[in-house]
């Protein structure tokens, strides 16, 4: 915490000045102007640390201080200069150990200054050692920090590989199984569409037909290429769908649909028309698969204070059993085998329940709602908020 360093330094100014209360009888007035300049600068030690210990090398030749010079040599070793800290070492060693006077060393034994000696390499290699121990501790965790870094970027590079893996293995699973088949159904129903000669009708739903697999062929291909590249504007550029295609979209639908379409004034983006475009393609959808015979209503408009996109696909219920009006009249299903123990509604159409889901998900990555829920009528409605 920030109170922590000033604490500390009056801590450490506290203790100093006790230890010269320690030998306050023996002061003459130059030992103590050196020893309280050296008191005066351990607050600077932090910022200058060679110059400290330059201020406080005298207190401790006088024999009175020891704790100012010793402090100033630890954060002098805990920089990142080792030729500083070898010389810093050496000078308060030779200061430790040499007598004040000097001239006093003539006159020690032999005892005396093997006793000098040993105090001056403990108080000098003793600071010099745990700063040396503070410096490599802070490299330390830098350096974790780093290889932390560098393993969390690692484990995020490998999870894009493996995403990209996957993209492409759906790429290919889609291009080689899906292709294959619409593929045939475009080319069967052309060939139904030119043999077909006496009914128009049949002529008319063969060419939809035909038109609709050509364009699922046309956005599997696109899709395929956005999986392979694995990029956003590679999807925002295979987007086919927009708000000028929802009127196709209702007039091919098989459905009675009455459709008002209002663009805002500011074009949206392409992202919003896509996702508008597949609100009403799989609403469409749903009331193909669970109500036929109903009638549908599409609105899509702004809001009121501009700011949003409004989606509304509401059907009314099916009118009961009966066969559709003739401009939606659908061709007569073939029986299909069903497997043993399972029942299908007669005409009913696959789903796999994922398609309201995915049109949540898509609102609501644009930061928009949709909500859909059955109406006191028995109809059902869908409706979405975007925002522009």
């Amino acid at each position: 915490m920030r109170w922590r360093r000033p604490a500390a330094e009056v801590l450490l100014v506290v203790v100093a000045a006790a230890e010269l209360l320690t030998v306050e009888e023996d002061f003459t007035a130059l030992p103590l102007a050196v020893c309280a300049a050296a008191v005066l600068f351990l607050p600077l030690r932090r910022r200058l640390p060679t110059v400290t210990l330059c201020a406080t090398l005298p207190a401790m030749l006088t024999g009175f201080l020891w704790l100012p010079p010793m402090v100033a040599m630890f954060e002098v070793a805990s920089g990142r200069s080792r030729h500083r800290t070898a010389v810093a070492c050496v000078l308060l060693f030779a200061v430790t150990a040499c007598p004040w006077p000097v001239g006093d060393l003539l006159t020690m034994t032999r005892q005396e200054v093997l006793t000098s000696v040993e105090a001056g390499v403990l108080m000098s290699t003793g600071p010099t050692a745990l700063g040396l121990l503070a410096r490599t501790r802070v490299e330390l965790r830098a350096r974790l920090a780093d290889l932390t870094a560098t393993r969390e970027r690692e484990q995020r590079l490998e999870a894009e590989r493996a995403v990209i893996r996957e993209r492409a293995r759906l790429a290919r699973e889609m291009h080689d199984t899906v292709a294959h088949h619409v593929g045939i159904i475009a080319v069967q129903s052309g060939a139904l569409r030119a043999a077909e000669t006496a009914d128009a009708w049949k002529r008319d739903t063969a060419e939809s037909i035909r038109r609709h697999s050509v364009q699922a062929l046309e956005e599997l291909r696109d899709m395929v290429g956005v999986l392979r590249a694995s990029d956003a504007g590679a999807a925002r550029a295979a987007v086919r769908t927009g708000l000028d295609g929802l009127r196709d979209l209702t007039d091919d639908s098989l459905l009675d649909v009455t459709a008002e379409v209002t663009a805002p004034k500011a074009a949206p983006s392409a992202e919003v028309e896509c996702t508008v475009f597949r609100i009403v393609q799989e609403s469409l959808n749903n009331v193909r698969k669970h109500a036929p015979n109903a009638r549908v209503s599409v609105r899509v408009a702004p809001a009121a204070d501009g700011r949003a996109l409004t989606v509304e696909v509401r059907n009314t219920p099916p009118p009961g059993p009966g066969r559709p009006p003739e401009h939606v009249r659908l061709p007569e299903p073939r029986p299909e085998p069903v497997p043993e123990g399972e029942t299908v509604a007669e005409g009913a159409l696959p789903g796999g329940g994922y398609g309201l889901v995915g049109l949540r998900e898509r609102a609501e990555l644009l930061g928009g709602s949709l909500a859909a829920e059955r109406c006191p009528d028995g109809g059902f409605v869908v409706r979405a908020v975007l925002p522009l």
